[in-house]
């Protein structure tokens, strides 16, 4: 019986040489399972940055359409936070972001000032807006911590009595607005804490946006006259 001789060419290969070609079917599916988790994560991952950048640049755009109310004087002696969100916020978010009770957050502060001297040796002031600001949202341990702020449904539960988080804005006065949207988060649970944070039991995807300037010299009004008790009193002033 002739003994059987396999050749191997470079066109031509003799499966008699190698046997264990024929059963390569299933090395792309292992090597596809190995790689499908991170490759889902990654794709995730980038849909959730992406998502991220487009809520922080509309949020900017309609925080510098509602802080114009305020700088002006149009926004003088409204009744709350919540009063300013419906009335120049959510008109300024063009259909961008959701404008319910619960996603938008917003704070409005006085900004401290000292004196000081310009280059050119006139007298003038200066704002210090990095004690009020420090451009991350406000966190207590894991948690959102929104009690120095305030939304459509008025002060999270909880907050302190002493918290202003919204006043009524005087003519060439500096102030300090900080908003922050709620919004849905998509990697949360798959990958806790990643872009991610939880309030009232619930993970959402956290943006802030933050807004100094003087308002303009505007005179101050008078707050609206009482009708019956029917009126509400205006916030107080910064």
């Amino acid at each position: 019986m002739a003994s059987q001789f396999c050749s191997v060419g470079f066109k031509n290969w003799d499966r008699r040489c190698f046997p264990g070609r024929r059963r390569r079917g299933g090395a792309v599916a292992l090597e596809f399972a190995i790689l499908a988790i991170p490759f889902f994560l990654w794709v995730l991952y980038i849909f959730e940055l992406s998502y991220d950048l487009f809520t922080q640049e509309a949020l900017d755009f309609a925080l510098q359409g509602a802080v114009r109310q305020i700088q002006t004087g149009n926004a003088q002696n409204l009744a709350s936070g919540g009063a300013f969100i419906k009335t120049d916020f959510c008109r300024a978010t063009k259909g961008l972001l959701e404008c319910n009770p619960n996603n938008i957050w917003i704070r409005v502060q006085a900004t401290p000032t000292y004196p000081a001297t310009t280059p050119t040796g006139n007298p003038g002031s200066l704002v210090d807006y990095s004690s009020l600001a420090n451009g991350a949202v406000p966190m207590s341990g894991n948690t959102l911590d929104l009690s120095q702020y305030t939304s459509i449904g008025g002060a999270q539960p909880g907050a302190p009595s002493t918290a202003v988080p919204f006043c009524n804005a005087s003519g060439s006065q500096a102030v300090l607005i900080s908003a922050i949207y709620l919004g849905p988060s998509f990697i949360s649970g798959l990958l806790p804490g990643v872009l991610s944070a939880s309030f009232n039991g619930v993970t959402v995807h956290a943006t802030l946006s933050t807004a100094g300037f003087v308002t303009e010299p505007f005179a101050t009004a008078n707050p609206p006259p009482s009708s019956g008790g029917n009126s509400t009193q205006p916030a107080p002033s910064c």
